[in-house]
């Protein structure tokens, strides 16, 4: 009886840690629409409830442990050896399938994280060097290094500038 309320707890622990990783997503969304507006406000408010959600998953991972340290500890085998797939497979019904599900549930969820994280990344990578040439091209703008002749023409004794596509 003990078995089944601790592989309980680590389904609930579960099916918890994959709501709050759906509810990351939603969060890295709005973030990606804020960054395409430059609402800096808006990004300012995800970072935040970002950090937020990752202190919630901190505590529920926290709790995740101790479920599988105490299942590990009545099963027998070592903590860092059990994972869902290894606790699925040694539950019996109606656990082992809900276990494997739940698993596989959250690691959809996790890869479509990652996949919203690197796709954020290029689009700041990207913001930062749009932003890095355009303070560059102002900056050429104010050298001093020009030559100017008597028809009133400017010349630069280098060439400056890079073709930008207006999509990202």
């Amino acid at each position: 009886m003990k078995m089944d309320l601790m592989t309980q707890q680590l389904l609930e622990v579960i099916e918890e840690e994959r709501e709050i990783y759906r509810s990351m997503l939603t969060l890295i969304d709005k973030e990606s629409k804020a960054a395409v507006r430059s609402d800096i406000i808006a990004l300012t408010t995800a970072g935040e409830e970002k950090e937020n959600i990752l202190a919630k998953l901190a505590l529920i991972e926290d709790h995740r442990m101790r479920v599988v340290n105490e299942i590990a500890d009545t099963l027998g085998y070592p903590p860092g050896d059990l994972t869902i797939t290894k606790i699925s497979q040694l539950m019996g019904e109606p656990f082992a399938g809900r276990l494997s599900q739940a698993g596989a549930e959250l690691l959809t969820v996790l890869n479509t994280v990652k996949a919203a994280n690197r796709r954020n990344k290029l689009l700041f990578e990207h913001s930062r060097e749009l932003l890095r040439d355009s303070f560059n091209i102002l900056s050429e703008l104010t050298r001093s290094d020009t030559v100017y002749y008597r028809t009133g023409n400017i010349q630069r004794t280098y060439q400056t500038g890079k073709c930008v596509n207006g999509e990202i």
